[in-house]
């Protein structure tokens, strides 16, 4: 063979096992690509039992001073005024006379149903003994009869009139306007005066969805003002409404007597302070919260997995919020860390109460 032939034989040779290291080194390359396996990472997170605490509650909230009674009068007869006995700011107590209507008929028509209602009275006496007798007839005995009746509807009506004639206070209280001066002509029904009684107080107060089931009718309220620096005035709850606006407030009625010295009148502003008394409670870190407070949520660890769960919360107490349901106290409650987490991810204990 000559030497060309054996060249030839030697380069094709060589290119045989070029290729052949390619191929190995391709496989090799694949292999060492494939990624190992990892771990299933753990966020690390600290966590809380929910505690059992003794708190004083309050609620302070704003309201208006309003009058538990007033009433405008008026007149319930007719005629021309002769005398006005009070007049705007002036205190009334329940009876005074505050208006005089001109009388003189009325008395003369008043007595006139007297003088009728006692002769009707004695014409009635006398025709039962007749009529026992069998002097006069039974229709005769009724007539009689109907007409003491109508006698005496005439004089009730005579004495009522003569009565309305003088206008007098149905209340205890200031008067705030009058409408009528010495020589007013009235009619049944025309307005005489206004009355505000500033004894018997009220003011509302609109208590949030969070509160409103913590107050109770008959419950002691302190009122204050800013007008009187270190005045309490005391008030009760008289009434509790169970329908609520769009902001999920409830009206709160509270009543108080007024004080002489140191009058509240109607349309005052002033504060009311609920004392909700002392009660056991199951507090959680305000800081655990995920969710808000229309739909309070926390992540509860058990057995290295972190839950999402609803919970039912009410007021705050300092960093702690109250829980109405949803936890147990042997529930670990994740404090720190939850900005990471979701519903069913693995966790790592680092810090806080593991027992």
């Amino acid at each position: 063979m000559n030497r060309q032939g054996i060249a030839g034989r030697i380069g094709w040779g060589l290119l045989a096992l070029a290729v052949t290291v390619a191929a190995s080194g391709c496989g090799a390359g694949k292999d060492s690509a494939a990624p190992a396996p990892k771990a299933e990472s753990k966020v690390s997170v600290a966590v809380a039992h929910p505690t059992k605490k003794n708190v004083q509650g309050a609620l302070t909230l704003s309201g208006t001073i309003h009058a538990q009674n007033e009433v405008q009068v008026v007149a319930e007869t007719q005629g021309k005024v002769v005398a006005v006995y009070t007049d705007t700011g002036k205190r009334v107590a329940t009876g005074d006379v505050l208006v005089q209507i001109d009388d003189e008929l009325k008395q003369a028509t008043y007595r006139t149903a007297q003088a009728s209602f006692d002769k009707s009275k004695s014409d009635w006496s006398r025709a039962q003994d007749l009529f026992a007798q069998k002097v006069i007839s039974d229709s005769d005995r009724e007539g009689i009869k109907l007409a003491f009746a109508n006698a005496e509807s005439q004089l009730l009506m005579a004495r009522r009139d003569l009565e309305n004639a003088r206008v007098r206070a149905p209340l205890s209280g200031v008067v705030t306007q009058r409408f009528v001066t010495v020589g007013s002509m009235l009619g049944g029904g025309a307005p005489v005066v206004h009355i505000v009684d500033t004894e018997n107080l009220k003011m509302t107060i609109r208590v949030g969805e969070r509160d409103i089931l913590k107050i109770q009718k008959g419950m002691a309220v302190d009122i204050d003002s800013d007008l009187y620096p270190g005045v309490v005035f005391s008030g009760r709850v008289s009434a509790i409404s169970p329908q609520g606006d769009s902001a999920l407030t409830f009206p709160v009625e509270i009543v108080l007597k007024g004080n002489a010295g140191k009058p509240l009148y109607d349309g005052m502003s002033a504060r009311a302070h609920v004392n909700l008394g002392s009660r056991s409670i199951i507090a959680i870190p305000r800081a655990s919260l995920s969710g808000d407070y229309q739909k309070p949520q926390v992540y509860v660890a058990k057995d290295g997995i972190a839950r999402l769960t609803d919970i039912v919360t009410a007021g705050e107490f300092g960093t702690d919020i109250e829980v109405l349901k949803g936890l147990e106290e042997s529930d670990l409650v994740v404090t720190g860390g939850q900005n990471n987490l979701s519903d069913g991810a693995s966790v790592l204990v680092t810090e806080g109460d593991k027992q």
